[in-house]
């Protein structure tokens, strides 16, 4: 199979399966993950795919991905809300992690006053809180993922499973009734340890995002503590509440 036929057929694998991985490709195919991992990048720069971290998924996806310089003005009443509820969950002497996310930029905007140790990936969070002598602030380093300007990746994933904190505010791009997901697959191994990091778990998330599904599952929901939201219909809030869920809306 020459080169033409091979990425060709990397295509064709790819309309069948959401994501495959690098190895999977070069047994297929044949041949080494050297050469899989130039084709990819090559398809990449065509538009034909999106690379991720070990593997590819298909395009259409790479349209589905919002950046936060976006979402920002999205919903931004229903954030501030959601945020400024989350806040007073918070007390003196606490230690939390702020995921990356639109919503948790708005958490990190109220905690100016609080004495509290903050762990967090989300560069525009570090940004608001550098200048607070009140918030011990531990930045996360790593790459810099530029659609949630968060950092992810090893170095991250590393320093999040050594610690121990109180709350996880979690943010995320889209939730159902049995799932809560995000688009990038390394962005979301990051929240995954984050979660079992945390004696609770918060999840901040706007009804625009409810009955949608993202590329990689974050979570279900039997891990998720509390969800704070603006609004939620009386079958679904009944449904999370029997799995030990407290839900709480914004307005309320």
């Amino acid at each position: 199979m020459d080169i033409t036929d091979r990425r060709k057929e990397i295509i064709n694998i790819l309309k069948d399966r959401e994501y495959v991985t690098v190895e999977e490709f070069s047994k297929v195919l044949g041949v080494s993950t050297v050469t899989i991992r130039t084709d990819l990048s090559a398809l990449e720069s065509e538009g034909s795919l999106i690379r991720t971290h070990g593997g590819a998924m298909k395009s259409e996806k790479k349209s589905k991905q919002r950046f936060i310089s976006n979402t920002m003005s999205e919903n931004e009443l229903e954030k501030k809300e959601i945020a400024l509820k989350a806040s007073s969950l918070i007390k003196d002497g606490s230690t939390i992690i702020i995921d990356s996310g639109s919503t948790t930029i708005h958490l990190a905007e109220n905690l100016k006053d609080k004495k509290i140790t903050v762990v967090t990936n989300n560069i525009l969070a570090q940004d608001i809180l550098k200048n607070e002598e009140s918030v011990n602030l531990i930045v996360l380093g790593g790459t810099l993922r530029r659609a949630s300007m968060g950092t992810i990746g090893p170095i991250a994933n590393n320093a999040v499973k050594s610690m121990n904190v109180d709350i996880f505010f979690l943010g995320a791009a889209a939730y159902n009734q049995e799932i809560i997901s995000s688009y990038d697959v390394i962005e979301v191994e990051l929240k995954k340890n984050m979660i079992h990091s945390a004696d609770k778990v918060v999840l901040l998330a706007d009804s625009s995002k409810y009955g949608k599904k993202a590329f990689s599952t974050i979570s279900s929901w039997d891990l998720i503590d509390t969800f704070i939201t603006d609004k939620i219909d009386n079958d679904f809030r009944e449904k999370l509440e029997e799995l030990g869920v407290e839900v709480i809306l914004s307005n309320e």
